[in-house]
């Protein structure tokens, strides 16, 4: 009964909320539309209307879309966190906003390591998040340590600093970005420890399969395209997985052969992982996501309502958003459905 009263306000939200989000029908209506146009037409009988309305439907600048879409799921996050009763709560989904911002951060990063010094703009949802960022200051720096020194205040200067010898000696990002994702999983656990116990087992136990998603995802991608070692690896496995422990990786005998990996990884809910070895790492990846969306929807039926109802819906959200904004490229460009990237 605690746990019911406790949540009774954000309980009511999320619930208006939850009903708000696309049914499979409805998203496979917009799907079977003729071409971006009546896409967007579409989109205006569902709650993106007042987005939509706000855009020329005959030359709509899609970037700008793309960036409103972002910004309302941003909103999201901001009426999630008012409604929410504790401050152990409330820090929680204040660090689940900060995807957003460590996600601007990468694509800076990006920028700056192509030499792009004009742009980023364009794909920057121009609000603060939770730290104050000169993100066109990072595109414009000279060196890796002028970065590093930008991001001072920030928790985004530990990990760049650890990483940073590794993305000299290799000249790839592939290692930075890692090391933010490690760090940034690393925090998101230790502010779950501070939750009651219903919350904490709940929100450890989606945090763990989206950390197996990353353990994985990095596991394939450093040895297909990277050629790592074992030692190389083991430093930048995120701790706390559900199924894909450190421990476990130790314990493979060869590092080299990806389909051995593959099927060592291929236990409970991951079986199906050794089948996609040689495949696309966006089909892993959204193999993956379909795991962490049962997990979603288990959350999303339990009793009583915990932090999980709100990961859950958090994480359905943004994957609503990411599929419209794919959905809305698939038809601007006339692709075929199959090239459409959902997850």
């Amino acid at each position: 009964m605690r746990q019911l009263s406790k949540y009774a306000f954000a309980n009511a939200k999320v619930r208006a909320l939850l009903s708000f989000l696309l049914k499979q029908d409805e998203f496979s209506r917009l799907l079977d539309v003729k071409d971006l146009h009546e896409l967007l037409e579409a989109l205006k009988n569902t709650s993106y209307k007042d987005i939509i309305s706000a855009l020329n439907i005959e030359n709509p600048d899609l970037a700008l879309l793309e960036k409103e879409l972002s910004k309302n799921n941003l909103n999201i996050y901001r009426k999630v966190y008012d409604s929410l009763p504790g401050k152990n709560e409330r820090s929680f989904v204040r660090l689940l906003m900060q995807r957003y911002e460590l996600e601007e951060l990468k694509l800076a990063l990006r920028f700056w390591h192509k030499k792009e010094v004009s742009g980023i703009d364009n794909y920057l949802l121009g609000e603060k998040i939770s730290f104050d960022i000169d993100f066109n200051k990072i595109i414009s720096a000279h060196t890796i340590e002028d970065i590093i020194s930008l991001l001072g205040d920030t928790p985004y200067k530990k990990p760049i600093l650890k990483a940073r010898d590794k993305f000299k000696n290799s000249g790839s990002l592939f290692f930075i970005e890692t090391s933010l994702s490690l760090d940034y999983y690393e925090r998101l656990l230790a502010m779950s420890r501070g939750l009651s116990l219903v919350d904490r087992k709940v929100a450890q136990k989606i945090l763990g399969i989206e950390i197996d998603s990353e353990n994985i995802s990095w596991l394939i991608k450093g040895i297909k395209y990277y050629s790592l070692d074992k030692a190389q690896i083991l430093d930048w496995i995120i701790p706390g997985g559900e199924r894909i422990a450190k421990k476990r990786i130790e314990g493979f005998h060869t590092i080299n052969d990806l389909s051995k990996i593959t099927e060592s990884l291929a236990i409970g809910p991951y079986t199906r992982i050794k089948d996609l070895a040689e495949s696309s790492i966006h089909l892993i990846e959204s193999f993956l996501y379909e795991i962490l969306l049962r997990e979603v929807k288990k959350a999303l039926g339990s009793f009583p309502f915990t932090i999980g109802t709100i990961f859950g819906y958090l994480i359905l959200k943004q994957r609503e958003i990411k599929n419209i904004i794919s959905l809305i490229y698939v038809k601007r460009y006339n692709l075929k459905k199959e090239e459409l990237k959902i997850c």
